[in-house]
């Protein structure tokens, strides 16, 4: 009885010690990858994951996104309550904004400038002011403006008169105090901003983040955050905040994109799980299938750290872990074609072969991302491309050792009925000659395939979003950011001369029947050294000043020394030194922040941008630019020079694809004897690939780059299944190729449908289109593999 207590006791702890193993293989990856991961972490920012410009218009859009005026802004508007309310819910968020610190401009109708702001503007009003001409000064012109004031003098507006009217009866100051405090589209109301016309009623706020980039997503969390801690400190009852902006769009999409992948992830993960248990019946299998996967990631995370411009992008990260689904096969493959008594080692050494020739084509092919030029393709194809050589190695030296000799995990059979239809279909080539000559035929009918060339296709931000962004701009006066003229670069009066030339250009081009509603320019804030000395000569001189000023008083009821200010400023002014930018940050901020997203920069290098609003007519625009020949002045269409730049990246990606497909098929040729074989294992590659594209073409789907990392990632399972299926594609030859493999292959498709098909089910654009391309391609690819696969008798 002892005996055979002892024989059972060490029964046991025979099958305990490869779960002991195992479960200590996993934490040790585990740690490595928290290690690395805490080590070296994610990049989140978007900087280095943009790619550089290759044109000027690119490289300046580019630079743009990362840092430009249109990027900082947040639109907002507050409805649902009444008008009065509003007006105080708009004035105390605006409050809570600026004391937030997060914003360097907040806009809501309250905007005031300190006494020092104030004395600076009207010291230098006649040199800011495009009123300041000769015949401003005139007898006639002065008389004119006399009068006026005279009757202000008599109105409510007398106060105000009173203070700034005899030193400025010209009105210079009063003109540009409004300019720069408001904005013309809203209407004020009870110190608030709100739309014309809209009922119910609605106030309007926008500002402007302080210090952040366009890219820089914390900043732009923290800023959303800010308003709407804003706006919920002040008491706001039953109205309701509406916010929208490049920022709120940012994280809108952000949090779409996680709440898509968090859903689909964890019912991937429960289907797999569940599929290979009703297959396997063994939990050991699901941690076997998780050690080649966690190995390819560490090993993808630290060659990207080392061969790619530091950690990994959390983008590339998260499109190589789904590249990394081709290292699920491996396993699969391994444990599903191991024979009745022989040992997993033994079963590797036999498929290694195939194995090997599988993982390099598959490396290879993604080797074309790293032509693409593109940093986060670039990234992509390193993180798969060694993830992938590294779940291979594991596959063939890691996972024997995880098991005892002679132990197998084996497969429950078939259904029946399944196993017979799958038997039938192998070894028809006519049948998938004629399925992808139909794909062909299909594709050639559409016109080829489609590429995506909106990029506003491609945003998870719903429609209604996107439409409340539109309306606020509308309502708010808000630059248009689809065009953007780029000014510089070089020294600041160089590139004020040059946006008073284009002011000066498309000046007939505005209003309500030209080409655009308005032009948002540096030169409108702040004219250049040039035109302020202009202004300042046609300033009259001091005795012609006073004899028109003499004659214009004639029968008014002034008293002869009243404007003894206004002559005197005058004279001043004459004498002031140019107003620059660097005064006008260090003395103004509230001036500063109007200047300060259309002119940024120091030295000799500094760059200017205008906005455009309400554009209707871009050629005529792009005329008018043109006309000027001034290499300081360039027209940015935003949508254009996006997909101009994303088709070129494409057809990169798409050259070098082809380039990889060559050096695959050449892989292919020698490492299975020749040609012949090359092309039986390249068959139902390509007639996959085909399938693929037909079925985008007929759904509707434009291509883009993830499409294309996705037709990779397919390119990679489908050389899988070809090998597998087709004995190694030669006669004799000593990879699989049996019913076995039937069974192993396709249990490596069930897993990637469950997996990444499920992505098919996404509501964002880009994920749901990768899921439609792999689920397609997997399964026209074992399909073609199959009826590829020469008709073989054994198992």
């Amino acid at each position: 009885m002892s005996t055979g207590a002892e024989g059972g006791g060490a029964g046991a702890a025979r099958r305990r010690r490869p779960a002991t193993r195992l479960l200590l293989v996993l934490g040790l990856l585990a740690t490595l990858g928290a290690g690395l991961g805490l080590g070296l972490g994610l990049r989140t920012d978007l900087l280095g994951f943009l790619p550089e410009g290759r044109s000027p218009a690119a490289a300046f859009l580019l630079g743009e996104l990362r840092s430009g005026t249109a990027t900082t802004l947040l639109l907002a508007g507050i409805e649902g309550a009444p008008e009065a309310e509003l007006a105080r819910l708009s004035r105390e968020t605006a409050a809570g904004l600026r004391a937030s610190g997060r914003f360097a401009f907040v806009g809501d109708g309250t905007t005031t400038l300190s006494e020092a702001e104030r004395e600076l503007l009207f010291r230098y009003r006649y040199l800011l002011s495009p009123d300041t001409v000769p015949e401003a000064f005139t007898t006639a012109a002065l008389q004119a403006k006399l009068q006026a004031l005279l009757d202000g003098l008599r109105s409510a507006a007398s106060p105000l008169l009173a203070r700034f009217g005899f030193a400025d009866p010209t009105g210079a100051f009063l003109g540009l105090a409004r300019d720069f405090l408001g904005e013309a589209r809203p209407e004020t109301r009870d110190g608030a901003w709100f739309a014309r016309g809209a009922a119910p009623p609605r106030a309007l706020l926008l500002a402007r983040m302080a210090g952040a980039g366009g890219m820089d997503a914390a900043a732009q969390e923290a800023a959303i955050a800010a308003f709407r801690a804003a706006f919920a400190a002040a008491r706001p009852g039953p109205a309701r905040l509406l916010l929208s902006g490049p920022g709120v769009f940012a994280s809108e999409a952000a949090r779409a994109i996680r709440g898509d992948v968090e859903l689909i992830s964890l019912a991937a993960g429960l289907l797999l799980a569940g599929f290979l248990w009703w297959r396997f019946r063994s939990p050991l299998l699901l941690g076997l299938v998780a050690v080649p996967l966690g190995a390819a990631t560490v090993a993808g995370y630290a060659a990207t750290a080392l061969l790619a411009g530091g950690p990994p992008h959390g983008i590339s990260f998260g499109f190589g872990m789904t590249m990394l689904g081709v290292a699920v096969d491996y396993p699969l493959l391994l444990l599903g074609l191991q024979r009745p008594g022989e040992g997993l080692a033994a079963a590797a050494a036999r498929l290694w072969p195939t194995l090997r020739l599988a993982a390099a084509c598959a490396a290879l092919g993604l080797a074309a991302m790293l032509g693409s030029g593109l940093p986060g393709l670039v990234q992509l194809g390193v993180f798969a491309g060694s993830g992938l050589l590294a779940a291979a190695a594991v596959t063939r030296w890691g996972l024997p050792r995880l098991l005892p000799p002679g132990a197998g995990i084996a497969a429950r059979p078939l259904p029946a009925p399944f196993a017979a239809g799958l038997a039938r279909l192998r070894g028809r080539p006519r049948l998938a000659a004629g399925l992808v000559g139909l794909a062909a035929l299909l594709l050639a009918g559409l016109g080829g395939p489609a590429w995506q060339r909106d990029i506003a296709g491609l945003s998870p931000v719903p429609a209604a979003a996107q439409a409340l962004d539109a309306t606020l701009r509308r309502q708010l006066g808000a630059p248009d950011v689809r065009l953007l003229i780029a000014l510089g670069p070089g020294p600041e009066e160089a590139v004020l001369q040059a946006s008073e030339r284009l002011a000066a250009a498309l000046g007939p081009l505005r209003g309500p029947a030209g080409a655009l509603d308005g032009l948002d320019l540096p030169s409108r804030w702040l004219p250049s050294a040039a035109t302020q000395a202009a202004r300042q000569a046609a300033l009259p001189a001091p005795e012609a000043a006073a004899a028109a000023l003499r004659e214009a008083m004639r029968g008014l009821p002034f008293r002869a020394d009243a404007f003894a200010p206004f002559l005197a400023g005058l004279a001043e002014s004459r004498g002031l030194p140019p107003l620059t930018a660097a005064r006008l940050a260090a003395e103004a901020p509230v001036l500063a922040a109007r200047l300060s997203p259309l002119l940024a920069g120091e030295g000799a290098a500094m760059r200017g941008v205008a906005l455009a609003e309400g554009v209707r007519d871009p050629a005529a625009i792009a005329r008018a630019v043109a006309g000027l020949g001034d290499p300081r002045i360039l027209l940015v269409d935003i949508k254009a020079e996006t997909e101009g730049l994303l088709a070129a990246y494409a057809r990169a990606v798409l050259l070098w694809a082809l380039a990889g497909g060559a050096a695959v098929l050449l892989l292919l040729g020698a490492g299975l004897g020749g040609a012949g074989p090359a092309l039986r294992v390249a068959a139902p590659i390509g007639g996959a690939l085909l399938v693929t594209l037909a079925a985008l073409a007929a759904l509707g789907e434009g291509l883009t780059l993830f499409h294309l990392a996705a037709l990779l990632l397919l390119a990679g399972l489908a050389t899988d299944y070809a090998l597998f299926l087709g004995g190694a594609a030669r006669p004799g030859g000593r990879g699989p190729g049996g019913a076995a493999a039937v069974d192993a292959v396709l249990n490596c498709a069930v897993a990637t449908l469950l997996t990444f098909g499920m992505l098919s089910f996404c509501a964002t654009p880009v994920l749901r289109g990768i899921g439609v391309t792999v689920s397609v391609g997997v399964a026209s690819a074992f399909l073609l593999a199959l009826l590829l696969a020469p008709r073989r008798a054994d198992g």
